[in-house]
């Protein structure tokens, strides 16, 4: 068994080497591509079920059914149609299950913690029924809600509702940044980098706002300023993207990673993440 400092390098090397460099970027590319086309499993039937308000007369249960239902091909989709591809080295954890578990405590993180900038300075505010009562939230941020609104709670079946969302949303960023580095400006200037960057996390955090904080969703979920969060809020929200893009390549780019490292990357980037929505909060305050 290889010690800490012999594990394997997956940096470019002659021969065989270079060999198993190229497998590995192909194994994370078609886990990318993979988990984009199956998005459609989890988008069309959360715009089903939000458009229709039948989640409304859902009991918790349902719910979570529901949410668990919509994350899973994330995880089994390249569990049935990559692993049997990938490397026959049985002891290599594939790069699937990696992504996934940095996705989730990202998640946990996000979900927990993170939820309350969106309803205290945000003015984000869910309206799901009184069916749904199981909730996990923080017991210390969002404390008195925010503009004078009572308190709100983070229903429990957003947190596997999310995994799909930021699966989804990583495997989309890391693609399009890696076309658009073939724009020579983008690819050989700090500047470009930092202008891809920046553009494509606050691109997405618009477009997600802007489709989920539809008119047509008021009575399940909505914006107190809707205009300015699309502004302003969508700001806040990069910082997700902004933060997670060039954490979540790190993955296996110099040395293959074992779990644990996954989840000390992922806390790492969750932190990460909360400094800039305080600077956020700081420079733009609540919405």
């Amino acid at each position: 068994m290889p010690t800490k400092a012999q594990r394997p390098r997956l940096n470019p090397q002659p021969g065989n080497g270079q060999v198993e460099q190229d497998e590995y970027m192909d194994e994370k590319t078609r886990t990318h591509n993979l988990i984009l086309l199956q998005s459609p499993l989890w988008i069309l039937p959360v715009l089903y079920v939000m458009q229709t308000g039948i989640l409304c007369a859902w009991s918790d249960i349902e719910y979570m059914a529901f949410s668990l239902a919509v994350a899973s091909p994330s995880l089994v989709f390249p569990a049935i149609f990559l692993h049997s591809a990938s490397s026959s080295d049985t002891s290599k954890i594939p790069y699937y299950l990696k992504l996934n578990l940095w996705t989730f405590v990202l998640v946990i993180f996000g979900t927990y913690f993170g939820t309350h900038y969106f309803f205290d300075l945000m003015g984000m505010e869910y309206t799901f029924g009184d069916a749904c009562t199981w909730h996990l939230e923080s017991d210390v941020l969002g404390q008195h809600g925010g503009n004078g609104t009572p308190r709100q709670v983070v229903p429990l079946f957003m947190y596997p509702l999310t995994h799909a969302y930021f699966m989804s949303y990583f495997c989309l960023l890391v693609t399009l940044e890696q076309k658009l580095r073939s724009v020579k400006f983008l690819k050989t200037t700090k500047l470009g980098n930092g202008l891809l960057l920046l553009g494509l996390s606050y691109g997405l955090a618009f477009a997600e706002t802007y489709v989920m904080a539809s008119p047509l969703l008021e009575d399940l979920f909505r914006y107190r300023d809707r205009e300015r969060m699309l502004r302003l809020g969508s700001l806040g929200y990069a910082a997700y993207f902004v933060v997670g893009l060039p954490m979540v390549k790190r993955i296996d780019r110099d040395a293959e990673w074992g779990l644990g490292r996954v989840i000390i990357e992922a806390l790492g980037t969750s932190m990460g993440i909360m400094v800039l929505l305080e600077a956020w909060a700081k420079v733009v305050g609540p919405i």
